[in-house]
């Protein structure tokens, strides 16, 4: 039972905001005495069948769902996925969690600090793909689904409104957990025994994410944004000391 309610909550709030839901859900399974390569091939795994769910969702909806300008971004973080998964089995869980921290301060001081910023968008296809290519392999390492970092990335390279950045990340998001999830199971992590509770759950949170995220205005999203950011970097800081 507490698979399933973390994995509901995860990807409800995950698909509301954009993040996918492995941001929540890697380090919680870690909190709860889960193996690293475990805890990321579940959290991977959770996150695609959620984003598969929203994305449907959203579609019927008629939410507009256009990935030409972020075609880039996209192939860079797949890219970027697969080579972090890769380097999972070369890095300790303690340099993991670290660095996680690092990652969580980075985005929540970006996004935060948005508004204090001069509008840009990045607009040559290389450095997308270099951007694309980082949040990736950070994605692919931490068994986070790429979302966090993307929506992060939308938002201050490619000026989007926090809305549109939440279902355009949940798309890239599907490609670059794919190809981790590739990575993982060559590298022998793919294991179901947690995921089977945790799958079905997803599905549904990617659903109720979806019409939550059409409700709620940028604003609202923004906050619930940087708000979870701060509670799992709050709850990760007290996981490693």
């Amino acid at each position: 039972m507490p698979y399933v309610i973390l994995a509901l909550v995860a990807t409800i709030i995950g698909a509301v905001v954009g993040i996918g839901g492995g941001l929540i859900m890697r380090p919680m399974l870690g909190i709860m005495g889960v193996a690293k390569d475990l805890a990321s091939f579940t959290s991977g795994l959770a996150v695609f069948f959620m984003a598969i769910s929203n994305l449907i969702t959203h579609h019927r909806r008629g939410t507009k769902i256009e990935l030409k300008g972020t075609i880039p971004l996209a192939i860079g973080s797949i890219i970027g996925g697969f080579s972090g998964g890769a380097l999972l089995k070369l890095v300790s869980s303690e340099a993991i969690n670290i660095g996680y921290i690092f990652v969580l301060i980075l985005i929540l001081v970006a996004v935060l600090g948005r508004p204090y910023l001069k509008p840009f968008k990045v607009e040559n296809p290389i450095a997308q793909m270099a951007i694309g290519l980082v949040t990736g392999s950070l994605s692919g390492l931490f068994g986070i689904g790429g979302g966090p970092l993307q929506v992060a990335a939308l938002l201050l390279f490619f000026n989007m409104p926090a809305k549109e950045a939440a279902v355009q990340s949940v798309l890239i998001t599907l490609l670059t957990t794919s190809a981790a999830l590739l990575r993982y199971t060559m590298d022998g992590y793919a294991s179901f025994s947690i995921a089977m509770y945790m799958v079905p759950a997803a599905i549904i949170g990617g659903l109720l994410g979806s019409i939550l995220n059409r409700k709620f205005s940028n604003r609202v999203i923004t906050i619930i944004f940087c708000a979870v950011i701060a509670v799992m970097l709050v709850m990760q800081v007290v996981a490693v000391v």
